[in-house]
């Protein structure tokens, strides 16, 4: 390994090797490196005070074959409501310990199937699936990942949480009035992210949110207050424009009803909207999702639902708008999903660098026809449930908000009530009577 060469990783730990499943290395004792260049590291051994030590690579946001393989028969198998329930159940109580006594552990998810030889061999039984840096490779002093939890069976696989943020993505037109979806940014950073939807804030003032990392690079929990500007379309962009203020942004993790909040709100200045539309959506989208140019979805009736409290409607299509990738569906696969979210880079010379943020009692959505559900620049989106109804059709109901998504191509979504709960505010009702502005 060059003297010189500047690294950058992502995870960086000691381990001994599992031999139960299979790694390569001689030795007993690894180095675990996870990078974004598989041009990084040429060395096989790592030398230090005259011992050497095996180095085992893995690339961040590569999605592993395994976690591609599975998806591929995930998709469309319906699991029985109970065993939904008791899964959800048990990863909402393990969930805290389990990420405290392994700290490889990134995604603690579910499945329905079990897999064997890297995905080649899929047994067809409901499990809770652990998702870590390196499978095979258990931490120094720390023990292997438990066979059952509760007396489900359990998996191990490779695979990583991301954020969402995305740069310079989306587009230029500036929206008046402001439409959800549209792409956004603080005035003075180039992440970007989507505007999510229209609150009504205690002051009866309209403001709209979005993930509070769209505005902040996140060093670990946070709560900010500052007024700092927020444009639309995001900085970096010819015509960019202020359309509101910062009011409440922040990352909590465990305090309103054990879900992690990411999230901030903004109060709107200029461009006030007068009717719930969207942005960023093309025909094909509109046509796949039962709409069209003459039939434009919106959300007017600031309808939510708590999936903390029902299981009703499980099934139901869900689609989202986002600044990135525009209308796309899916379905809620899980509710309680909890991933580790860690600073993209730390640098060698610097190990105390690195920061994690535990994001509890997610939803889990997984995108229709093996497509994404979400990518970067969506984080903000809401995410929609698609109800039937008699009058109108299709009746959006809103469920939660776009944070990330796995290395397994499914998306991370915050429930929207403990959302709401956090920020006190309700989703903004629309008087949809006499609607002429487009």
């Amino acid at each position: 390994m060059s003297k010189h060469k500047k690294i950058k990783v992502v995870r960086l730990y000691f381990g001994k090797q599992d031999h139960t499943y299979q790694t390569t290395g001689n030795g007993e004792i690894v180095i675990v490196l996870v990078i974004d260049d598989s041009n990084v590291i040429t060395d096989e051994f790592y030398r230090f005070n005259g011992k050497s030590f095996y180095i085992i690579c893995r690339l961040w946001k590569i999605p592993p074959v395994e976690g591609i393989k599975v998806t591929k028969f995930e998709i469309g198998k319906i699991l029985d409501n109970n065993v939904l329930t008791t899964i959800e159940k048990c990863i909402g109580n393990r969930s805290k310990s389990l990420f405290k006594r392994h700290s490889n552990l990134e995604i603690i998810t579910m499945c329905a199937f079990r897999s064997r030889n890297n995905g080649d061999d899929l047994i067809d039984e409901p499990c809770i699936v652990f998702y870590c840096s390196c499978k095979g490779v258990v931490p120094i002093n720390e023990e292997t990942f438990p066979k059952h939890l509760d007396d489900i069976p359990t998996d191990v696989r490779e695979g990583f949480f991301y954020q969402f943020p995305g740069f310079l993505r989306g587009s230029t037109e500036v929206l008046d009035p402001l439409r959800m979806g549209a792409i956004i940014s603080r005035k003075d950073q180039p992440s970007n992210g989507t505007l999510g939807g229209f609150v009504t804030m205690g002051s009866g003032d309209i403001g709209f949110i979005t993930a509070a990392h769209v505005f902040k690079t996140v060093s670990g929990y946070f709560t900010s207050d500052d007024n700092f500007d927020v444009v639309q379309p995001s900085r970096g962009f010819f015509r960019t424009n202020v359309c509101g203020v910062n009011a409440k942004s922040f990352v909590s993790a465990g305090l309103f009803d054990g879900h992690t909040i990411d999230a901030a709100l903004v109060r709107i200045t200029s461009r006030k909207p007068t009717r719930g539309l969207f942005a960023g959506m093309n025909e094909q989208q509109l046509k796949e999702s039962g709409y069209s140019l003459e039939m434009l979805p919106e959300y007017d009736n600031a309808a939510i639902r708590d999936f903390r409290q029902e299981q009703t409607n499980r099934w139901n299509t869900c689609v989202k708008f986002g600044a990135s990738t525009g209308l796309t569906r899916g379905t809620l696969c899980l509710n309680g999903i909890c991933v580790k979210w860690t600073d993209d880079f730390i640098t060698l010379g610097n190990l105390n660098s690195v920061c994690d943020i535990l994001y509890f009692k997610q939803l889990q959505i997984q995108g229709h026809q093996n497509l994404s559900f979400a990518q970067p620049g969506d984080s903000g989106a809401l995410v929609f449930q698609v109800d039937s109804d008699d009058t109108n059709g299709q009746r959006l109901v809103c469920i939660g908000m776009v944070v990330g998504g796995t290395s397994d191509n499914k998306t991370v979504v915050t429930p929207i009530v403990p959302i709401l709960n956090a920020l006190k505010v309700q989703m903004h009702q629309f008087n949809t009577i006499n609607m002429d502005e487009s």
